[in-house]
């Protein structure tokens, strides 16, 4: 069990409104083959059952810290993880899941002596739809292994998407969050993409070749809502990458972007329809989710 002072890894789960889901998401992390972690819930003043059925486990791992108001993905997912315990970090959102063994393979990865100069461990992950069930079993746009960032970056710019995965997919080093500018919602639909962009600043890609983690589509989840929006965000998230001089973002890479962006969120857009219903039109929903 876990050392109470010093877990090994804090797992953050930024909750709102997730009662349809939250149970199994932490569940899942509750079932870890590695039990050596805290679990963290920041409900952002949900006004749904969530934070009651968070509240009605007990295992000692697990620490709920509330909000009297809602301070959107930005607010809440930063305040996750702001008092991490944990040696390494790992955010999950309130709707998706960790397979068993997750944790155990990436800190095997994390803490092996090859891993030095590595900023963050990611894995292949299954799409689910809302019922659980799975409509990809492996997203695979990145090969096993250590990946240089600024060949990492220009693949992930011509390809015009998030090769490297969502929150659920990473784990990464507590000690570099101050060396962050945290979590920016400023571009919604990169939230989580920017993130990983400054940790690739300071250190390496880890991929393991293989899904430990499941990325849920549903309609109340926020990538389906902002779904819409996918294409313009995208385009203006390559424009900033382009102007890190780390990542060597020439005119061709922007150009192959730009035609891959709008294929793959007319893609995505169609999937989002067909699997979990048509996105929300009110775009403020973007500002006031706050999980």
């Amino acid at each position: 069990m876990t050392n109470s002072s010093t877990p090994l890894v804090s797992v953050a789960i930024p909750l709102y409104n997730n009662e349809r889901f939250i149970a199994e998401t932490i569940e899942s992390v509750l079932c870890q083959s590695m039990p050596d972690f805290e679990l963290l819930i920041y409900d952002d003043a949900s006004t749904d059952n969530s934070l009651e059925i968070a509240r009605s486990y007990t295992d000692s791992r697990i620490r709920i810290i509330t909000s009297e108001r809602n301070l959107g993905p930005e607010g809440n997912w930063n305040r996750s993880v702001s008092e991490v315990r944990g040696k390494w970090v790992k955010l999950v959102c309130g709707d998706d899941i960790l397979y068993p063994e997750c944790l155990e393979k990436q800190v095997e990865v994390a803490e092996s002596p090859g891993s030095a100069g590595i900023s963050l461990v990611s894995c292949q992950r299954t799409i689910i739809d809302s019922e659980g069930k799975t409509l990809i079993r492996k997203v695979n746009f990145i090969d096993g292994g250590r990946k240089e960032p600024s060949e990492l970056v220009r693949k992930m710019v011509r390809m015009g998407t998030n090769i490297m995965g969502e929150p659920v997919c990473g784990l990464y080093p507590a000690v570099l969050i101050g060396k962050t500018r945290g979590y920016s919602a400023r571009i919604p639909y990169t939230i989580d993409l920017e993130y990983w962009v400054q940790l690739l600043r300071l250190g390496d890609l880890w991929m393991i070749d293989e899904p430990l983690c499941a990325f849920r589509i549903s309609n109340v989840s926020w990538s389906s809502r902002i779904g819409e929006m996918r294409h313009e965000q995208f385009l203006a998230f390559m424009e900033e990458v382009a102007g890190i001089d780390q990542f060597k973002i020439n005119d061709l890479d922007l150009f192959i972007g730009r035609f891959n962006s709008a294929v793959q969120s007319m893609t995505s857009l169609m999937g989002f329809k067909l699997f979990a219903g048509s996105p929300d039109e009110n775009r403020e929903i973007v500002e006031q989710q706050g999980g």
